[in-house]
């Protein structure tokens, strides 16, 4: 009798031995607890980031291309605006699968909302199927969607306006939003001194100084001097957003433990619109005032240096026991034709791509991939199949052998349903419009 029992916790052990195998190999070993960071930093540009990074001023992201590996990240042609490139990222689809077309309506003039998606985005896929969530600042977020953890809204940057009543439904679940209330930095609490590394005011010319000047460069350098205020008001604003999105990505890992965390950042990819001409005056074909050049000339690069901080504050937080993903949705080129100085800068067709960390080879550089293939790429990272409707394919350059072994090869048919993902509130919203760059 004991030996039958005995020969019946072997075979027992040997079915369970066999059985974990078999799961390991469909992506249930090794992923199915894996913590995925995606950090998005819109406009981020391969030919500004490496000379700083050959300098030694963005640590944080060289840290990440040294343990893991690197590659450009082609992005949408013809060229899209950043809502609609950001929504492939997040669905593995193209803009007439996701449908999100833009900021706005180009035959209403609606901002569009979140209602907008027609796709589910990789955090509804993950969310559906147990894992926590915590999804950022990304762009047609709002009103808040559902999700099995935290949604905080494009909307959450906004304070309420004399004269208007305060945004609603900008996270999700919806009280979060006074609990978040005091980590909303608002562009005046930001003082000139806490710029000062990206602006410098002192550097200005003086109205005797552009008094010495020709004629027609001493109005151009008095005419700049006059749109300072604005100028240090736009890159404030800028700033505030990426201040409270980052307070924001903190406060929720340290109070709700995601185990997906989705950031986004928009402040490069303004401040390459708004001072692009101020940093390189010969690009473009005209003159840029002295007094732009010396303000705003060093903004963009000292940006960057910013954005690298803020980065490496999300890795301190989220730990570095994760899978790291940090993406742009383009690079720049231009000038634009036509454009005036401030955003003369346009659009190019390659951004960045850097992934580290656990599940991630530390190979270097690799062949370019394109965006529609980061959502896949956390499929297989988090050990679910990628679906045969998205348009994007896991980059299986960037995972470790383990992680190649078991993620799923065979693609489910779709994670779509008939009914499309609940998307909030907008329909019964008085929607009023909210600047947008032109990213």
């Amino acid at each position: 009798m004991q030996r039958r029992l005995t020969r019946a916790v072997l075979a027992a052990a040997t079915i369970a031995a066999v059985a974990a195998a078999l799961l390991a190999g469909c992506g249930r070993g090794p992923s199915e607890g894996r913590r995925i960071l995606l950090v998005g930093i819109d406009g981020a540009e391969w030919n500004v980031a490496r000379p700083l990074i050959d300098e030694g001023r963005l640590p944080n992201l060289e840290r990440l291309m040294r343990e893991g590996v690197y590659c450009g990240l082609r992005s949408l042609e013809p060229k899209e605006k950043s809502p609609v490139i950001w929504a492939t990222i997040a669905t593995g689809k193209y803009p007439e699968k996701h449908g999100v077309g833009d900021y706005v309506d180009t035959e209403t003039g609606r901002l569009l909302t979140s209602n907008m998606w027609r796709a589910r985005a990789f955090w509804d896929i993950l969310g559906e199927r147990g894992r926590k969530v915590c999804v950022v600042g990304w762009l047609v977020s709002w009103p808040a969607t559902p999700v099995n953890g935290v949604m905080i809204t494009d909307y959450f940057r906004y304070g309420p306006r004399p004269g208007r009543d305060p945004v609603e439904h900008t996270t999700y679940p919806e009280g979060l939003a006074g609990e978040m209330a005091s980590l909303r930095v608002l562009p005046d609490e930001i003082t000139d001194e806490e710029i000062a590394d990206c602006v410098r005011l002192e550097m200005a010319l003086t109205g005797e100084e552009a008094q010495r000047l020709p004629l027609e460069h001493m109005f151009q350098e008095i005419n700049a001097i006059d749109g300072l205020a604005k100028r240090v008001n736009d890159f404030k604003s800028l700033s505030a957003g990426d201040r409270t999105f980052l307070a924001a990505a903190l406060h929720c890992v340290e109070t709700r433990d995601p185990q997906v965390l989705a950031v986004y950042l928009r402040g490069v990819d303004t401040a390459s619109h708004l001072f692009w001409g101020d940093a390189h005056p010969g690009e473009v074909g005209f003159r840029v005032s002295e007094t732009d050049r010396r303000v705003f000339g060093g903004a963009i690069e000292h940006y960057y240096e910013r954005a690298d901080a803020m980065l490496g504050r999300i890795l301190d937080a989220f730990g570095d026991d994760a899978a790291v993903i940090v993406c742009s949705d383009h690079g720049f080129e231009g000038p634009r034709p036509g454009r005036q100085p401030g955003g003369i800068r346009d659009h190019g067709p390659v951004g960045v791509l850097v992934m580290a960390g656990d599940g991630i080879r530390s190979d270097g550089e690799i062949g370019e991939r394109r965006v529609e293939d980061i959502a896949p790429t956390i499929l297989a990272l988090a050990g679910f199949p990628v679906a045969a409707d998205m348009d994007g394919a896991v980059i299986d350059e960037a995972l470790d052998e383990e992680t190649l072994r078991s993620r799923p090869r065979q693609p489910v048919a779709t994670y779509e349903t008939e009914e499309p993902p609940e998307r909030g509130h907008a329909g019964k919203l008085k929607l009023e419009p909210v600047p947008a760059s032109d990213g």
